[in-house]
């Protein structure tokens, strides 16, 4: 049997002032010697001569059961509808106790539905009843008092809920085998996507090799041919990926690992990977940072996929001659926040379909190519961050093309400590890491270093081999070996020859080193990808 505590439920009430009138009616019609509170003999002898024709029609329009019993559970009164349901005849059921018309009722029941009524509630049963030929039926058993004497009694409204039931049980069938499917589904994606992913991860390292020169100078035409490879590999593994974070994303276990990065660098890379792709069609491609110095706490490979699916998307419907305008920027309706936008002047997206791009798997009429995951993802993505993705077609002030905004909170730039004896190459570090908007602290010795590195916590080192008071290996040693520094990543810029002993421990922790001197861009490059990881998206 169901729960059967008080449900706020619409409450029915029969007005006092007639059922009186008809009480009293029956009262004189009473056998002589009758008590006035045994009510019983209406049923047994004929409710119907006894009760009102008012009240009977009121009683036999109801479509469901009624029965009317006094505060022990005896039935005093019914409609022909009860009858029917219990499969018993009037005269028979006149008289027997309710509870035994529901499955699993004892005096249990009847103390909740009299304190529920003292309280002013109905009481709603669900459970199954008993007819006298033992078969059952689900039902819905609805409890109220009626005040039919001075004495009240219990109106139990019975409805059959057979059909509904049924209903129930095929919905929650369909949803078990829909749910089996769906396991099914995403074992199967899961399974086949990373089967793609180990084989195209192994391309993707052998072209890169190919670009570097391991197998020799490329001839100019062979080189564009590999790196148009490298573009398109690069572009099913993040397909690949899209659709590994779609399963994560449905079962909410899609995690970030955040760190703290420039963000106009971060855009700059997702657009170098897609620009072989954008002038092999003949599409302009050009980055403006506005905001070359505001940093973002994210997850650079996730993020870097967001650029790389709202620029590749622009690529794809920009035909030849068109331009692609990326901009870094302050978000100029919200203050504390940074934003990148990507604007092209393609063929845009039809007005009743810009509102469903973002959704899982929607594309869009004839241009439609791809998977439908890349702008869902990527607002998962970016919501996972506390950001915001907004899409216009056309763009404001233009009268075709696509605008994409993502908008994220910025953050603080981190701290870069550059530990150097020479002031001037000190300073000279110092100058080029500000530029670029980090925070810098300088230090001429180990002794210095160790200090700021409890009093600055930088979020990176950059460091010469030659200290006055400590050599730098064994400083890199010393801040191995304490939990609290070991994980800062380090960069070294030395003039000095690296022994055998310093290439060990740099090798070891995979510590880049520079000579003396060095590009300002190699250097931003090694100190960034201590930021957002060494390895470009997708390797």
């Amino acid at each position: 049997m169901g729960e059967h505590d008080a449900t706020s439920t619409m409450r029915i009430d029969i007005r006092p002032d007639f059922l009186g009138q008809s009480l009293a009616r029956k009262r004189q019609e009473a056998p002589a010697g009758a008590s006035p509170r045994d009510t019983s003999y209406l049923v047994l002898e004929d409710a119907a001569r006894h009760r009102s024709s008012e009240f009977r029609k009121l009683l036999e329009s109801i479509y469901d059961a009624v029965l009317v019993a006094d505060s022990k559970g005896r039935i005093v009164d019914f409609n022909s509808r009860a009858s029917e349901f219990f499969a018993c005849p009037p005269a028979q059921l006149g008289g027997m106790n309710v509870l035994g018309f529901i499955s699993g009722a004892d005096g249990s029941l009847l103390a909740t539905i009299h304190r529920n009524l003292e309280q002013h509630r109905y009481t709603l049963i669900e459970a199954h009843c008993l007819r006298v030929d033992t078969s059952t039926f689900p039902a819905e058993i609805a409890v109220n008092r009626v005040d039919l004497d001075e004495q009240s009694q219990l109106c139990f409204l019975v409805r059959d809920i057979s059909v509904r039931k049924r209903a129930q049980e095929a919905l929650e069938d369909a949803v078990r085998r829909l749910a089996e499917h769906d396991r099914a589904r995403s074992e199967f994606v899961s399974h086949v996507s990373h089967e793609l992913r180990t084989p195209l991860t192994s391309m993707i390292y052998g072209i890169a090799n190919l670009l570097r020169g391991v197998g020799g100078t490329l001839p100019p035409e062979v080189r564009r041919y590999v790196e148009l490879l490298e573009g398109d590999s690069k572009r099913l593994l993040g397909t690949v990926n899209d659709i590994l974070d779609l399963r994560q994303a449905e079962m909410k276990t899609l995690k970030l690992v955040k760190s703290r990065v420039p963000l106009a660098r971060l855009v700059q890379r997702g657009v170098d990977v897609l620009r072989v792709q954008a002038e092999s069609k003949g599409v302009g491609l050009e980055v403006a940072a506005k905001a070359a110095q505001r940093f973002v706490d994210c997850d650079a490979h996730k993020m870097e996929r967001v650029v790389l699916n709202i620029v590749g998307n622009a690529v794809k419907f920009t035909g030849k001659g068109g331009m692609i305008d990326v901009t870094v920027e302050d978000d100029p309706q919200a203050a504390g926040r940074v934003r990148f936008v990507v604007r092209d002047n393609g063929v845009g997206i039809p007005p009743e379909a810009v509102g469903r791009v973002m959704e899982m798997y929607f594309t869009v009429g004839e241009q439609a190519s791809g998977s439908g995951l890349g702008l869902a993802i990527s607002r998962q993505i970016v919501e996972l961050h506390g950001g915001t993705i907004d899409i216009a077609s056309p763009p404001p002030g233009r009268e075709k093309g696509t605008e994409v905004r993502v908008g994220l909170p910025a953050a603080e730039p981190p701290c870069v400590l550059v530990v150097e004896d020479r002031p001037d190459v000190s300073g000279v570090l110092a100058g080029q890491i500000a530029r670029h908007g980090y925070r810098v602290v300088e230090a001429g010795s180990a002794a210095a270093a160790l200090a700021a590195l409890d009093r600055e916590h930088p979020g990176a080192v950059v460091l010469d081999l030659v200290l006055p008071d400590m050599a730098g290996r064994d400083l890199i040693l010393k801040m191995k070996a304490d939990k609290s520094t070991s994980r800062i990543p380090l960069v070294v810029v030395t003039g000095a020859d690296v022994d055998a002993r310093t290439a060990r421990v740099l090798d070891g922790f995979s510590i880049p080193a520079l000579g003396k001197p060095w590009g300002e861009e190699v250097l931003m490059d090694h100190i960034e990808g201590t930021f957002m990881g060494t390895a470009r998206l997708g390797v």
